[in-house]
């Protein structure tokens, strides 16, 4: 079992004593020199393009590149095509988020138009009790209001943090604690419908995934179940990835007798890795846990062909998601390649890729856009085997067939770090500017939207910033399932 992802600069001490309540104080870092975007050299005729950037989080309400001090970023783009990208600075300094309205890729596209909304999770002003691991959900219905909620959830190691807004990320309310003591590490969120929403994270007391749903647009949670069977060997040592609900395909008549909502069942998706016995010491195989009821009760269904008996597969995190015609995928890393596998029938069967990233030396944290007319993946790769001097940079691939062997070549986006990567959390001492996970979601035209942690103040620093890059060019998929 592996913890200490909580806080991104801070020592294990010092979240304890966060998380009772001894330390407030935010975390502050100079602001490196502006940074303007920097757009890929076109490529070959049909190969995707993009335009890169730093944003900046100098001033809320305004737009441009310029500098930020956030890493670990999560992303996705709503029906209307609004684009959340939110970050985090660590724990007890917040989280931070833009926002793009009509957000979609092309030609003219620029990294520079999210505009800076400031700290959703904060209880002060310029102070965020939050800042752990983030991610964010986008509501498939829209509110009274007619918008989609947001959702922004942000560890802050003794509970999680929720903001919602309901006017398109112009507000947040929030309350700061949805989830208590025994502590917890690294939550996901999904939405569904107008005001549901599901939060899943690690409990740090028993290793179980513990499963909440609110119904409220986000201002209560209650535990409704754990993801992982207890006779599960991975119940007791499993590393969580995303959670993902499907919004298209309805789940028939399945409800829970414990669903009062009037909602009804949905399909939902928790991805992991574990041990496949008792006395396994590794996780060598990912799962996929599957929902038809809306999250009250889960069926395992492991990935045959991702079993490698001694190695760990959580480089880092497994990912799931869901394709508008209800094709799950799935995408896991070795630490060494990048490996995906599709089931069209909700996990029972599984058709695998074998290694996808197999022309780099090395490729870890992938994160998945299941699409309408493919998929996208987005991992970070590097060409050099080991050493001070490798060079890691955010690698796109696309699968427009969305078949087992319809992946592209892997195309490099934009260098974001130098030296060792270190994936042992707050364990770490040094190469921990990319955290543990970056991502990738698509708009209506099917253009790529990426928010992925950078070195600072440049490639090879000892900092982090939050960059962001738009596909302006090239082959597209298609719209995503949201």
């Amino acid at each position: 079992m592996r913890h200490g992802r909580w806080g991104r600069r801070v020592t294990l001490a010092g979240a304890l004593a966060l998380a009772l309540g001894l330390v407030g104080a935010g975390i502050a870092a100079a602001a490196p020199a502006r940074r303007t975007p920097r757009r890929q050299a076109a490529a070959a005729t049909g190969a995707p393009t993009f335009a890169t950037g730093e944003l900046q989080s100098q001033t809320v309400g305004a737009t441009g590149c310029g500098t930020n001090a956030a890493g670990e970023p999560a992303i996705h783009v709503s029906r209307a095509n609004e684009l959340v990208l939110g970050s985090e600075l660590g724990v007890g300094g917040g989280s931070v988020l833009w926002r793009q309205l009509a957000a979609t890729g092309g030609a003219g596209a620029s990294a520079c138009a999210p505009e800076y909304r400031g700290q959703p999770n904060a209880v002060t002003s310029g102070l965020g009790a939050s800042g752990g691991d983030i991610d964010v959900a986008i509501a498939s219905a829209k509110n009274a209001a007619g918008n989609y909620n947001i959702y922004v959830a942000s560890l802050n190691l003794g509970s999680v943090n929720v903001a919602t807004s309901t006017d398109n990320g112009t507000t947040f309310s929030q309350t700061p604690v949805q989830a208590g003591l025994p502590l917890d590490d690294r939550e996901w969120i999904a939405a569904y419908g107008a005001q549901s929403s599901l939060l899943t994270y690690h409990d740090i007391a028993t290793s179980q995934i513990d499963v909440l749903r609110s119904d409220n647009g986000g201002a209560t949670y209650h535990q409704i179940s754990q993801a992982i069977a207890s006779s599960d060997p991975a119940a007791t040592s499993n590393e969580l990835g995303n959670i993902v609900i499907d919004h298209v395909n309805a789940a028939g008549t399945t409800t829970s007798p414990l669903d009062t909502s009037g909602v009804g069942g949905f399909w939902a998706y928790q991805s992991y890795v574990g041990p496949t016995t008792a006395t396994d010491s590794t996780f060598d195989r990912m799962s996929v846990a599957v929902s038809n009821d809306g999250g009250y009760t889960w069926t395992a269904r492991p990935i045959p062909c991702s079993l490698a008996p001694g190695k760990n597969l959580d480089h880092n995190f497994p990912n799931v998601s869901v394709a508008p015609n209800g094709t799950v995928w799935a995408a896991w890393s070795d630490d060494t390649n990048v490996f995906t596998a599709s089931s069209s029938d909700h996990g029972v069967t599984w058709t695998c890729s074998g290694p996808v990233s197999s022309t780099l030396k090395r490729a870890i944290f992938p994160w998945l856009a299941a699409t309408a007319a493919g998929v996208d993946l987005v991992y970070y790769g590097t060409t050099d085997a080991t050493g001070p001097a490798m060079t890691w940079s955010v690698y796109f691939q696309q699968n427009p067939t969305a078949t087992s062997g319809g992946w592209g070549t892997p195309q490099s986006v934009v260098p974001v770090h130098t030296g060792d990567v270190c994936e042992g959390g707050i364990n770490c001492t040094s190469g921990r500017q990319l955290f543990d996970d970056f991502g990738v979601d698509t708009d209506s035209t099917g253009n790529a939207h990426v928010a992925y942690s950078h070195d600072a103040p440049a490639l090879g620093g000892s900092g982090t910033y939050t960059g962001y890059a738009v596909q302006t060019g090239g082959s597209v998929v298609g719209a995503p399932n949201n």
